[in-house]
């Protein structure tokens, strides 16, 4: 039998490839084996990294920060600023202000190749104790994380300017004369980037629905959302909460205007003009109350170059939605979206509302100032699913993959949970921190494979499938009937919600909603013929 030969070497793309599904433990072993392991494996080991307010990664951060060899090898960071676990959040106790995590956040600008960047708050935003619970992530915290991390992604960050950055959330913590500044001693004032973070992809989660001056006019801000190069961006904007009164939610009017300028700030056309994915998710019913006029952002081709768009929580009601979005993507090289992932994206077909409507949008700013006074009226609206879908067959030429349900919304993803737990990798995490890390993911993980069901998971050939990782980059949108082409209908004299889902049950099983009789037939018969276009473009490309 012939010997082994060490002169034979694998090509780089094979390593890459098998150091891909290698483990951060094997990583670690197949360093130990020689020095020519070392040097595949190390940049496997590090390109991913986490800076969390929890937990003992800080340190790990700012050693990998200060680390020539290492910080060139980190590609993916994520920034999270959840404090111990044991901590309850609006629940009136004293807050364990993440000091050591502010004061690490500057060594972000030490990761000079970093493509994609998540950053992820906390999910109640608004003002503290306006409601009678506390409010740890006020505005002005969430300011000094998000201008901080884009002064470093710019290539603009000083410590003067940090310290103007301090001064808001300062201010707000601090009287006057007792005022304490952050310490930033470690920081070498002398490493200066050559220019922005080559950045990709930004993702934000729990971005709160307020359009923040602060940022929205910070050079830095603006100077990332304007990179050539950021190709794809992730929203899951949370929005505040009443939470005494839940139903006087729609009184609260820092959603109205985030949506109403959303195209001059996230979605501004320095940026819109690069994108080729987005995904944009809001954490109650968005489009007609409140409205997002997509059409300011371009009528006759938005989004020139966009190829993947999910939607979270979007209501259709109005005929120009279907024209518009089959105009996205014209200058793609597919002559128009490639994907489109709809999670939770009913349509509005019954509202009672305070009137008057104009051009069959609610007015928020009377319902605003007359919440007392004026009687809601009935407003009824055409658009049917089959509207929608018999249009798009045609007129979304580039369309392969179409996807609508629900994903895991308010509750951990199970199957990537489960999946996990299979896996020696994560066998040393605590249960909060799995749990943690997996949820609120649902922008992130659209195009991820469709769940099991849950009553399913005691079966072997689930726990086969758990094994074998299916579900370890995450969970997709549950695509079961009852989930797609939703109804729903809008009453401002209800709670906790105004929006009412509609969905009929039959012996157990849902077979969907019918605003009235034939709907569901007409729906079902042009879902049908839209899967088979999309699979007859498939078979031909």
């Amino acid at each position: 039998m012939p010997g082994y030969s060490s002169d034979v070497m694998l090509v780089n793309e094979i390593w890459d490839r098998i150091c891909s599904y290698l483990t951060h433990q094997s990583l670690a072993n197949l360093r130990l084996a020689c020095r020519h392991f070392n040097d595949i494996a190390l940049p496997h080991q590090y390109r991913s990294l986490r800076l969390e307010a929890f937990g003992d990664s800080v340190q790990r951060f700012v050693d990998i920060a200060k680390s020539p060899r290492l910080h060139k090898l980190v590609r993916k960071i994520t920034i999270d600023t959840h404090v111990d676990f044991d901590f309850e959040y609006t629940g009136n106790q004293t807050y364990p202000f993440p000091q050591s995590f502010m004061e690490a956040l500057p060594h972000l600008r030490y990761f000079t190749n970093i493509t994609s960047l998540h950053i992820r708050f906390e999910e109640h935003c608004g003002e503290d104790e306006v409601h009678g619970s506390s409010l740890e992530e006020v505005a002005e915290l969430r300011y000094r994380v998000l201008d901080t991390i884009m002064h470093c992604a710019a290539g603009m960050w000083t410590l003067e300017k940090q310290r103007i950055i301090d001064k808001v959330l300062l201010e707000y913590m601090y009287a006057e004369d007792e005022m304490e500044e952050f310490d930033y001693s470690n920081q070498d004032l002398g490493f200066i980037n050559d220019g922005p973070l080559p950045l990709r992809e930004l993702t934000v989660t729990n971005l709160a629905d307020n359009d923040d001056a602060n940022l929205t006019l910070s050079e830095a801000w603006n100077a990332v959302i304007s990179l050539p190069s950021l190709v794809d961006l992730r929203l899951l904007v949370a929005t505040e909460e009443n939470q005494s009164s839940p139903e006087n939610g729609i009184y609260l009017e820092n959603k109205y205007y985030f949506f109403q300028s959303l195209h001059e700030t996230w979605l501004s056309p320095n940026l819109s003009q690069n994108l080729r994915v987005l995904s944009l998710y809001f954490r109650d019913y968005w489009g007609w109350f409140p409205k997002m006029d997509f059409r300011l952002i371009g009528e006759d081709s938005p989004f020139p170059h966009l190829k993947v768009l999910a939607l979270g929580n979007y209501v259709f009601s109005h005929r120009w939605q279907i024209e518009w979005f089959a105009k996205i993507g014209k200058e793609n090289s597919s002559g128009g979206l490639e994907e489109l992932y709809l999670d939770d994206c009913p349509i509005l077909y019954k509202a009672r509302q305070k009137g008057p409507l104009h051009d069959g949008y609610p007015d928020f700013v009377s319902i605003l100032e007359d919440r007392d006074d004026a009687d809601p009226s009935m407003y009824t609206f055409p658009l049917r699913w089959h509207d929608v879908f018999s249009q798009w067959k045609n007129s979304m030429k580039g369309l392969r993959v179409l996807k609508m349900g629900s994903g895991s919304w308010f509750t951990t993803p199970m199957c990537t949970y489960n999946t996990m737990l299979c896996d020696p990798e994560y066998a040393k995490l605590s249960n909060d921190v799995l749990h943690h890390r997996t949820s609120h993911n649902i922008h992130r993980d659209f195009a991820c494979p469709a769940p099991i069901p849950r009553g399913t998971y005691w079966k072997p050939e689930c726990r086969e499938i758990f094994a074998l990782g299916k579900y370890l980059n995450g969970e997709g949108i549950s695509d079961t009937r009852d989930r797609r082409m939703q109804y729903v209908e809008y009453d401002i004299g209800v709670g906790p919600s105004a929006w009412c889902e509609k969905r009929n049950i039959s012996t157990a099983v849902y077979d969907g909603y019918e605003p009235e009789e034939g709907t569901l037939m007409k729906d079902n018969q042009v879902w049908d013929e839209m899967l088979a276009a999309n699979e007859a473009k498939c078979a031909t490309h």
